[in-house]
């Protein structure tokens, strides 16, 4: 029997992200008989390094920060060093600063995970061009969503043969849903009211995940249903502004910002509902742990999450920045129970079909030999 193949994975940090967290559930769930997986970060020690080391993944820390780009001539020294089969970058900073240094240097099984259609690259025709130019160097690009692939064939001008379609997946044994007693004890746990309903938001706070609209819909929820809390679960640079629009907004009683909460699985039994208002997403990692757990969800009709949901049955889809849609549909939420059980039910089937991370690991292993053998 051959020795597995030493996989690298580069990632921009070890910060909180729906990347990251599908990056730690890939590698945890490998085929460490074929494949061994490390991961080095561009820069810096984030919330997450903690896990892959639990995980008994080696990590490295390419920079102290993104300035001076310490990362560059430490990568160079890691390959050296090194000797990986396959290099699997992840993120835009990865794969604009590290994927081009592996293409200089002759590296020949190159993977690009390419997670959203970013705004900085969409608005930029120099970054599109740079990346699409590297792209053009890589082995295979894995797409998390069919938006982000015909992106890439359309506006990068890609081979088709070269850009594969496998989606974000999640641990469906992890996630589950729970009943009454463990919520309440669940909401307890996070300083909750037993009886309130939670409608809660999970994400770096970012101007991608639109959180500014999630305190809109709060406003106009809140006077007329008293026992609602919105909770806020993530951290970001715009949590000064989200915080001052709260105050603006007079809803300081009915937010709650819980800051980063590593144990994800007792944040989505404390929730009644999830609401999701982002302008634009690949298949975001929360959207996914949601619904295995159970959650009615409310969200954008964009890319990858209109590709995993379907209005009416795993989830209610709203028209992006449409607060007032996004105001009616939580409203149905808040007050149909046989909906919530719906759309709760049938989103966990969804995840249990199409996103479970044993399946889609398998299909990325694939994709690792088929680039091996070439």
């Amino acid at each position: 029997m051959s020795a597995p193949r030493r996989v690298l994975h580069v990632i921009d940090s070890f910060d909180l992200g729906g990347a990251q967290t599908f990056l730690l559930d890939l590698v945890r769930h490998l085929d460490q008989s074929r494949f061994i997986a490390e991961v080095a970060a561009m820069h810096g020690h984030g919330v997450f390094e903690p896990a892959f080391k639990q995980a008994g993944i080696v990590t490295y820390s390419l920079s102290p920060g993104k300035f001076p780009p310490h990362y560059v001539p430490n990568f160079l020294k890691l390959m050296q060093r090194g000797k990986f089969d396959i290099l699997h970058f992840h993120l835009f900073g990865a794969n604009l600063c590290a994927k081009p240094l592996a293409l200089a240097i002759g590296h020949r099984a190159i993977i690009v995970h390419d997670q959203c259609n970013d705004a900085s690259r969409d608005q930029s025709p120099f970054l599109l061009a740079v990346d699409a130019l590297a792209n053009r160097g890589a082995s295979r690009i894995i797409a998390v969503s069919e938006s982000v692939r015909r992106f890439l064939l359309d506006r990068e001008d890609l081979a088709d043969s070269k850009v594969e379609m496998v989606p974000n997946g999640i641990d469906a044994e992890m996630f589950v849903p729970v009943g009454e007693e463990a919520r309440r004890a669940a909401k307890a746990s996070f300083g909750l009211s037993e009886e309130s309903f939670v409608i809660g938001g999970v994400g770096r706070l970012v101007p991608q995940k639109n959180f500014s609209l999630f305190l809109e819909a709060a406003a106009s929820i809140a006077p007329r249903y008293p026992k609602v809390i919105f909770v806020i679960a993530g951290s970001g640079p715009l949590e000064p502004v989200l915080r001052k629009q709260t105050q603006r907004l007079g809803i300081l009683d009915n937010i709650r910002f819980l800051g980063h909460v590593s144990d994800r699985t007792r944040l989505y039994h404390a929730l009644d509902a999830l609401l999701m208002p982002s302008d634009f997403e690949g298949t975001p990692m929360t959207l996914l742990e949601s619904m295995a757990s159970g959650l009615p969800v409310v969200a954008s009709s964009v890319d990858g999450i209109a590709e995993v949901c379907t209005h009416g049955e795993n989830a209610l889809l709203v028209r992006c920045r449409d607060v007032p849609g996004f105001v009616t549909a939580i409203e149905q939420v808040i007050s149909r129970p046989e909906l919530r059980a719906h759309l709760g039910r049938n989103a966990r089937h969804t995840i249990l079909d199409q996103y479970e991370i044993r399946n889609l690991v398998r299909r990325v292993e694939v994709i690792y030999e088929s680039v091996l053998a070439e």
